[in-house]
């Protein structure tokens, strides 16, 4: 007797560009916020690609421009919005760590953040986000 797994359980939304774009975001939020590395059960930041995302999404509204409706255009123009400032709040988060005071910070929480909290970035030679939209 075979069994069902739960891959076969799952129904997919059908794919359009809402979908296609929330997959992109959703991504880039996973690589702005941090996920957990299931292995070493560390969190990972990765604000390079972050970027990636999302200037793979300002170049998907420069291709379609004009070509989607306008409820497409606006979410996807909001979107964008919502994750360059997320980036801007990430990376000027990321330039505060090291600077905080160490008197806030409990030897428990040090020792906390060292072994759950990696973050790895790629060298950009443009830490701002292009905002050429």
């Amino acid at each position: 007797m075979e069994e069902k797994t739960n891959e076969e359980d799952i129904q997919l939304p059908p794919v359009d560009f809402e979908t296609f774009v929330r997959d992109l975001i959703t991504t880039a939020h996973l690589y702005l916020h941090g996920f957990r590395d299931p292995e070493t059960e560390k969190v990972i930041v990765n604000l390079g690609l972050a970027k990636r995302m999302i200037d793979t999404l300002e170049m998907l509204e420069q291709k379609t421009k004009g070509n989607l409706s306008v409820p497409e255009s606006n979410f996807l123009a909001n979107s964008l919005y919502e994750l360059r400032m997320g980036y801007i709040r990430a990376a000027n988060n990321q330039k505060e760590a090291p600077e905080q005071d160490e008197s806030e910070n409990t030897s428990e929480q040090e020792a906390t953040n060292a072994e759950n909290v990696s973050t790895e970035t790629e060298e950009t030679p443009n830490e701002q986000v292009n905002s050429n939209s």
